[in-house]
């Protein structure tokens, strides 16, 4: 049989098979429509808030010294904060040494409400030599200092709700024995389906732009599938609330559920430090911006973060 006979006889058993059925496309109309509802059905005219730092990566004085900053600004605003969301990027990509771990807890604890915390990128660590051990030890690392890699704090208004997505969308991510990011946010989301739901993770399920050009946040297709489907089919999910890029981003989705960036804590790319405060009322979310002032210039930050006077020098 030659190539050629070959060929036309493969194309002909493939044109008699039946052919198979398509997925059938995400309803998206159906879930903007039961996203808006929920919003209108449970619209309260009294407003909340809660609030958000990212990307404070500890490792630098100055960083230290911003996130101890907002966490005491945040305690003086006018208005109560019933919880607080990180959205990762503790660290430096160093979260398995002790001291590091140890660091960022004893900031955290200085926070004026509930925190919640979803690690990131340079939290679970793999793109070092023997990444899947390098991976496993900085997850066991953080959940040592920070908690788990899922984590849920209800209030009589909403729930907030942080998680690991690192595995879901970066195709290569090794896996971590009994972390399922999809079983977690379907739970949490679930427990309370009359409650507005925040989702805190690290990077947002949308382009970044640099060096001339568009990347996608998430590189797994099916993950990302994955994802939204869960936050389509959950009316109570009002948002996705993301760090990462160490700048603001808003994109609206066809199924309701927008995602937010915000600024880092961080100084990378000359940034100036910067926390958020969230808004929600009448089922509608807003948010603002409050940047930190930093020291000036010369001042003496330890390594925990803070300002160490300097005695005159005596000549």
């Amino acid at each position: 049989m030659t190539a050629r006979t070959a060929a036309a006889l493969l194309l002909a058993l493939a044109a008699a098979r039946p052919a198979a059925a398509a997925e059938p496309a995400p309803d998206d109309a159906a879930s903007r429509e039961a996203h808006a509802a929920f919003a209108a059905r449970t619209a309260k005219p009294e407003p909340f808030w809660f609030a958000q730092v990212t990307d404070t990566h500890d490792g630098m004085a100055r960083h230290q010294w911003r996130f101890r900053q907002a966490l005491k600004e945040l305690a003086e605003l006018p208005v109560p904060i019933e919880c607080l969301g990180h959205t990762g990027d503790f660290s430096c990509d160093s979260i398995r040494r002790d001291e590091v771990g140890t660091e960022v807890s004893n900031i955290l604890a200085t926070a004026p409400c509930p925190v919640v915390l979803a690690p990131g990128n340079h939290d679970l660590t793999f793109r070092w030599s023997n990444p899947t051990n390098r991976y496993l030890e900085a997850a066991a690392a953080y959940q040592r200092h920070l908690g788990p890699l899922g984590q849920v704090h209800e209030t009589s208004n909403a729930l907030y709700v942080a998680l690991s997505t690192e595995g879901l969308r970066q195709p290569d991510a090794p896996r971590i024995p009994g972390w399922d990011p999809l079983a977690f946010l379907e739970g949490a989301l679930s427990r309370a389906p009359d409650k507005p739901a925040f989702v805190f993770t690290h990077a947002p399920d949308a382009d970044d732009y640099y060096d001339g050009a568009f990347h996608p946040g998430w590189t797994n297709p099916e993950g990302l599938a994955a994802f939204r489907d869960v936050l389509r089919r959950h009316p109570n999910a009002r948002a996705v609330i993301c760090g990462h890029f160490h700048r603001v981003l808003h994109e609206e989705r066809p199924y309701g559920v927008p995602t937010i960036a915000a600024g880092p804590i961080a100084t990378f790319w000359r940034r100036q430090g910067t926390y958020r405060l969230y808004k929600y009322e009448n089922g509608c979310l807003s948010y603002q911006d409050f940047y930190i002032q930093d020291p000036p210039y010369g001042t003496f930050i330890n390594h925990e973060g803070f300002i160490v006077p300097m005695e005159p020098e005596r000549r």
